[in-house]
């Protein structure tokens, strides 16, 4: 296993636990996706809270990373070949994560591409307009209230 030092954004977070999947998130309903899909496997990985508050998201660290400053991202330490492999975007670090471990997703080439097609249309479809619904009610407020008649 190779040094995680090697990634800039290591110093803007660093590993307590290096040996481990190091986790860039925030607990939005995007960000919780890959928390989620690590606790149900039972690895072992470190949060690093990205704060949207500060713009975490556009630090020069975070850019490292995840040069589409979006959320989240992640390091594996032990990637294909014992080498860290860094990944960004939900549905790839999912994939890669069931892939990993043999788990949530089949095999069987029919069954694995539909479960496919399924996260596709969850990452492209659903996923993106319940995060729309999310940002207008919390966050846009009254000013976007419209009466249609």
């Amino acid at each position: 296993m190779s040094t995680l030092d090697a990634f800039p954004i290591t110093r803007k977070w660093p590993a307590q636990h290096p040996d481990r999947l190091q986790l860039y998130s925030l607990p939005t309903p995007n960000g919780v996706k890959v928390s989620i899909l690590l606790e149900e496997l039972g690895l072992p990985y470190e949060v690093h809270l990205v704060s949207f508050g500060t713009n975490d998201q556009f630090s020069p660290e975070f850019l490292s990373l995840n040069p589409n400053n979006k959320i989240p991202a992640i390091i594996d330490p032990d990637g294909p070949g014992g080498q860290p492999l860094p990944l960004f975007e939900t549905g790839a670090i999912l994939v890669y994560l069931a892939e990993k471990t043999g788990q949530f997703i089949p095999t069987d080439a029919a069954a694995r591409y539909q479960t496919l097609q399924w996260l596709m249309w969850q990452m492209g479809g659903v996923g993106p307009m319940f995060g729309q619904l999310g940002f207008f009610h919390k966050f846009a407020g009254k000013e976007t209230d419209r009466k249609f008649n």
